[in-house]
């Protein structure tokens, strides 16, 4: 795991980022880093909608399991966007939610990226109010929320 921590450090190195403060913790399942970057680097390093932050992951993802029989993910944090984006996003699906009951219509929510549309299906997978599908391919998938149809006791 040290030969990792000193990869990360020399490629946050060569791509300028004096790295502040990097964690990294092995489960039986993946290896988290957490990395603590000022306000200004962390922002660049996430980038717009986490994509660089995505991005990185899955490079040092790939990295960690290069020459590995068993591939083991890397799950990436900097400065805890992961768990403020999975709060946001929650607050965004509740919200979407209450619009479909209110309105009876279907809402369509904005782009979001694979992992974040799971994240509010299962956020409103225990809801028997409304129900969620994605549609369309690549970058126009759009998650949607509709109320869920009530049986009428007549």
């Amino acid at each position: 795991m040290i030969a990792f921590e000193k990869t990360i450090k020399h490629l946050l190195t060569l791509l300028t980022f004096p790295e502040l403060g990097i964690s990294i913790q092995e489960s039986d399942t993946e290896i988290q880093v957490t990395l603590t970057l000022s306000p200004e680097d962390s922002g660049v390093m996430i980038g717009f909608h986490g994509e660089k932050i995505d991005a990185l992951q899955l490079l040092l993802s790939l990295m960690y399991n290069h020459g590995q029989t068993d591939f083991k993910p890397v799950r990436l944090d900097i400065n805890g966007y992961r768990a403020r984006r999975a709060e946001g996003l929650n607050e965004l699906a509740d919200k979407a939610a209450s619009q479909a009951l209110e309105s009876g219509r279907e809402i369509i929510l904005p782009p979001l990226s694979p992992s974040e549309r799971r994240l509010v299906h299962v956020h409103l997978s225990t809801r028997q109010d409304v129900a969620t599908y994605s549609e369309g391919e690549g970058r126009n998938r759009r998650l949607i929320i509709r109320p869920q149809k009530t049986q009428s006791s007549e």
